[in-house]
C-alpha cells in the first residue's frame, strides 16, 4: 500500500484539541495502517490567511484508496469538523484544514489535485512535521530531501 502525507490545520473552536481528533478521524476514514502523526506546532497564519495562531501537524500512514478518494474522505471529514470552504474564502480562519501532501510518489497534475501538494515545498509548518515522522521523504517535484527543503526557508513557528 503507498504511503500517504496528510497535513492538519485549524485555527479555530480549540485547535489544540482538534488536531487529534482530526488525526483519530482520517485514520479511520481512509483506512490507515501504520499510521503516525507529528507533534502539534504553533505557526503564525501564513499566504493570507486570518485569525489566531495555528496548530498544525503531518500524519502519515499507509492506504489503499487512490487520490481522488483519499482526497474526497479529507473534505468529508472538515465538513464533518464544521468547516464550510464556499463560505469561508480562501484565508478565512478554520475549524480544520486537511492537505493531501503526498500519496506513495505519485506525480499528479489535475485540475482539482496536485501531488505532491504544490506549495508543501514553502511551508515550514508543513515540513518540520514531515522532517519529524518521515526524514526520509523526497519531494518528487524538485528532487530534494525535506531537511534540504527546510533548510532553504526562514522558520517562523514555535513549539506550544
Amino acid at each position: 500500500m503507498p504511503r500517504i502525507l496528510v497535513a492538519l490545520g485549524s485555527n479555530l473552536a480549540g485547535p489544540s484539541r482538534v488536531i487529534p481528533l482530526a488525526w483519530q478521524a482520517v485514520c479511520a476514514r481512509l483506512g490507515l495502517s501504520a499510521a503516525r502523526c507529528s507533534r502539534v506546532l504553533l505557526s503564525d497564519p501564513a499566504e493570507g490567511a486570518s485569525g489566531a495562531a495555528f496548530c498544525n501537524a503531518v500524519g502519515l500512514g499507509e492506504t489503499d484508496l487512490g487520490p481522488h478518494e483519499a482526497l474526497a474522505e479529507l473534505r468529508r471529514i472538515e465538513r464533518a469538523f464544521g468547516r464550510d470552504r464556499r463560505h469561508e474564502g480562501h484565508h478565512g480562519a478554520r475549524p480544520l484544514d486537511l492537505d493531501l501532501l503526498d500519496l506513495g510518489g505519485l506525480r499528479l497534475d489535475a485540475a482539482d489535485l496536485q501531488l505532491p501538494h504544490p506549495r508543501l515545498a514553502q511551508r515550514d509548518f508543513v515540513l518540520v512535521p514531515i522532517l519529524e515522522i518521515a526524514p526520509e521523504f523526497i519531494d518528487v517535484r524538485s528532487g530534494l530531501g525535506v531537511a534540504a527543503l527546510l533548510a532553504a526557508l526562514r522558520s517562523h513557528w514555535i513549539t506550544p
